[in-house]
This record gives C-alpha cells, structure tokens and sequence, in this order.
C-alpha cells in the first residue's frame, strides 16, 4: 500500500479493495436532517458525509488519523510526498521584546514550527493571541493568512501585533477597510479581496477561533483554499466534538493537539479560579406546555419568566451589597431577553451590548462598564461570549441556557482571566426544570464538571 500526499488532498493506493471500502465506511457519518435531503429520498444521496473517497482520497489533514487506523490491522503504508510538502525551514527565534512565555506557551508553538499542521487547543485566557504572534514572529518573511471570523477578533488582533509586539508589514482586510501586507489579517467574509496577491502565494495559514469554520460551506471552503500553504494551524479553546465538524477542521488543518487544560492553569494561578453555582429554580411549567415547540419554551420560561428574571435581579443586587466594585457580566442569548434584564435592574450603571453597536459604541459600553464607581453590570448576547477580553469580572450569569458544549465553555471563559482585583470569579447559571431546559441545564453541568471545576447547587 502506498499513500500519496499532496498539500491539500492525499490518495491512498492499493490493490485490496476491501481496505478502501472499509475506509469508506468508516469516515462516514450521517448528514445532519438527511432524512429530509430530496436527493436522499430520490436515493441519490444515501445520507452519509464521506470522508475518505471510494477511490482512497482525502483531505490531508486527516493522515494521521488515517496511518492509526491502518496500524490497528498491521498495515503500515509507504509514504509520497509531492515537492510543496516538504519545503521551509523556520527558524527558532520567536522571541518578542517585553513578554516571556510560559512552557505551555513555548510547547505549541514548538509543535506548531515542527508539525506544520494542526489545531492548537488552548484554553480562553490561556495567551492564544501571543502564541499566534509567536508564530508569526518565527514564520517572518513569509506571506501569510490569518483568517478571522469576527471583525473584532481581527482587529484585536492586528493592534496586538502592530502596536504592542512593534511586527511590520502586517495588513488587514475587512468590511470597507483594507490595509496591504504580506502578513495579512482577513475576515472570511472578505476572503476574495486577498486572493489575487495571497491565494497561490500563501506559504502560511492560521484560523483563529476555528470551531467556528467547522460546518459552514463557505466558512469551509475558506480553509480548504490557499493551496502553497503548507504550514496550516488552527486556534481553539473548544474544538468541535460532533463528527461531521471535528473531521472537517482535521481535514483542513490537522490533527487537535494541546499541552494544557483549564483545570491545570486554574490550579497554577494562571487563570482565576470559578466558584460555579447552580440556582435550584422550581419548576414552573404546567401539563399544557408540554405540546409547545423549543422557541416557545425558551420565550416562556427563560426569556420572559418573571420568576426566573427576579431572581437574575436578586442575586445582582445581593453582589453589590456585598461588593462595592463588582464587575457583573450577564450573557443572554436574544436581544428581548437582555432588554428584558436591562429594564428590570433600572439603574443607570447597567450597560447593554448589543451585536449591531458599532467597534466604537462597543469599546464606549465596555469604557463605561469598567468606569462606574461602585458596581457595575454589563449584559450582552454572543457579541461576549468570544473576542472581548475584560479582565476585570468578578461575577458572571450565564442567563442564556442552552446546551451546546462550546457556548457553554466560551462564555464561561470571558470571566476567567487573570485580574490583580480579584482571585476568584463566582459564576451563576441555573437548573432548568421545563421541557428541553433540563436537559440543556444538565449538559451545561457536565460541560462545566468535565473542564475539571467544581460546581456548587443553591
């Protein structure tokens, strides 16, 4: 058996075709709402996202996964390489005047120079931008790609690496703005505006915040391109665990590697400790409401519930009694619902972000929130839930519910870091009763208890 491999894709050869068909069947996984697919009704289509091609095509990323699979039938197969795998060498100077890296830090992008590809799980508050910067420091002279999917991220990003880490010919591009470099910061969004000078020329890629590629066609599409860039690296704090998105990153990037999780930096003082709370919330829900559809349990007993939203309003209150500087940030996840808490608190030292504001009316809310004298609550919908940093929270409610592992984890993550006003961080969110709510409520447990912290039942 041979396998050859390309920058993008790789083939595997062979004349026993009862390997590749159970490759075949192995990297298949059922299509999300296939049953519904006219073309899975017609039978042209039989469901399955398929991985590894009947004729042993694949995305390069996945060869790692794909020798350990052979190794597990005692098939160990010869390697090609084509010429545009094996060129580059970095170089390992990386260093960047006024910051030190931790080990963990130094680990990565270690990995990252000598791997070439993969996705670098690193925990939120764990310096993922200085890796990157590090990264791109030992990568220098070469073009490069770093792919965002927020503009918020990206431009956080370019005055880290502009202003503070003093790099030039760093250019970015988004929306209406567009500054020209060799290294250069782009949204997905305005992928096509870089691609007459950086789509062939490109010998490097880096996506940050990767999980949020993993499924969209032309958030896919946008890491499957640049096909000289051999050094292809991803950012995560929460890779995807679903199947369908997990081998699609792998696929484009490489294979998850991480040398740190949050459990450990929480124990070595590197991010603040959580004290996490569940509110034991009665339930509410009557025999009727067992017919209604998610939205409307999620209008009815999250968005708009009286009792549910008072209590929301008691515990802020009960925190700036006791803590005359709190920094309290609430996460929703509708406008209504923050409208809703924005209302009901009253006061003017409560500050609403929402995704429409501007970059400028987003950093003025956050200005305001962190200026009040005397406590201070600042709510938000996913717009803080990932790409603001405010080192400053000392409690956090996560009102929104909702099950989903990576939310759950991101959001949490907002109010960990480090902070010399504080050494620990008190984290609310709820045990749902209703229908779908408990279910989400005990999946936001798991996810909180499997980072490895300990969760507390008010």
């Amino acid at each position: 058996m041979k396998i050859h491999i390309n920058n993008l894709k790789s083939r595997i050869e062979t004349d026993n075709p009862e390997i590749l068909d159970a490759l075949y069947r192995l990297y298949s996984e059922k299509a999300p709402g296939y049953q519904y697919s006219p073309a899975y009704k017609r039978r042209q289509w039989d469901g399955n996202v398929h991985f590894i091609s009947r004729t042993g095509a694949f995305r390069t990323g996945l060869l790692n996964r794909v020798l350990e699979d052979l190794k597990k039938i005692d098939c160990v197969p010869e390697l090609y390489y084509e010429a545009n795998t094996t060129k580059y060498e970095t170089t390992e100077n990386y260093e960047i005047d006024g910051f030190s890296y931790y080990s963990y830090q130094k680990e990565l992008i270690d990995r990252g120079l000598a791997d070439k590809r993969g996705i670098i799980k690193s925990p939120t508050g764990s310096g993922k931008t200085l890796i990157m910067a590090g990264l791109v420091k030992a990568l220098a002279g070469r073009k490069m790609v770093l792919l965002f999917n927020a503009k918020q991220l990206l431009t956080q990003t370019y005055d880290f690496l502009t202003k503070t880490c003093k790099m030039d010919n760093v250019g970015l591009c988004f929306g209406e703005g567009y500054i020209y470099g060799d290294i250069m910061l782009c949204t997905v969004q305005s992928i096509e505006k870089i691609l007459d000078t950086h789509l062939e020329q490109a010998e490097v890629l880096m996506v940050d915040e990767c999980h949020e590629f993993g499924n969209g066609k032309t958030t896919l599409a946008a890491i499957k391109a640049f096909p000289n860039a051999l050094y292809r690296l991803g950012f995560t704090a929460t890779p995807p665990s679903d199947t369908i998105p997990k081998l699609n990153l792998e696929g484009a990037l490489g294979p998850v590697w991480a040398s740190v999780e949050t459990a450990g930096l929480v124990d070595s003082g590197k991010l603040t400790k959580p004290i996490i709370q569940l509110i034991n919330r009665p339930y509410s829900a009557s025999g009727a409401d067992e017919d209604m559809s998610y939205l409307d349990v999620y209008d009815e007993y999250i968005v708009y519930n009286e009792s549910r939203n008072t209590i929301i309003k008691d515990v802020i209150n009960e925190i700036r009694r006791n803590n005359k500087q709190a920094r309290i940030l609430v996460l929703t996840k509708s406008l209504d619902h923050g409208r809703t808490l924005e209302e009901l608190l009253g006061d003017g030292k409560v500050q609403f972000l929402q995704g429409e504001d501007s970059l400028g009316e987003r950093y003025q809310s956050i200005a305001e929130f962190l200026g009040h004298d005397g406590p201070s609550v600042l709510i938000g919908t996913k717009i803080l839930q990932t790409g603001i940093n405010i080192e400053e929270i000392t409690h956090f409610i996560n009102a929104r519910g909702m099950k989903s592992e990576i939310a759950t984890l991101q959001a949490l993550g907002r109010a960990l870091r480090r902070h010399e006003s504080k050494d620990k961080v008190f984290v609310y969110d709820f045990l749902d009763k209703e229908k779908y709510l408990r279910e989400h409520s005990n999946a936001r447990r798991r996810h909180y208890e499997k980072e490895g912290h300990e969760v507390r039942i008010l």
